[in-house]
């Protein structure tokens, strides 16, 4: 029979001791990468959001177009030179 080799208690508290950290280090890498998977899928629905808003305002727009004729005159009331009776002559017809 071989005899069994004696091993340092040294090399077997740096054994443990390393296992503990890639075990801890494994954990907290974990962790991120959790959370950062986590804010991409928050990130990705608001974009798609508002990717489904801007698209709605779009087709309003078109719609809202479409029933006020193909004039679709733009009136700015901050102007100066804003001319009211052509606004109300827009509104009569």
């Amino acid at each position: 029979m071989s005899q069994v080799r004696q091993v340092s208690s040294l090399f077997k508290i740096a054994r443990w001791g390393v296992l503990g950290v890639g075990l801890s280090y494994g954990f907290v890498h974990a962790r991120t990468l959790h959370k950062d998977a986590q804010v991409k899928r928050i990130e990705d629905a608001y974009a798609r959001k508002v990717a489904l808003i801007e698209e709605a305002k779009k087709k309003f727009a078109d719609l809202n177009a479409a029933k006020n004729g193909s004039g679709g005159e733009q009136f700015n009331f901050e102007d100066p030179n804003f001319d009211a009776d052509k606004w109300v002559k827009h509104l009569e017809s």
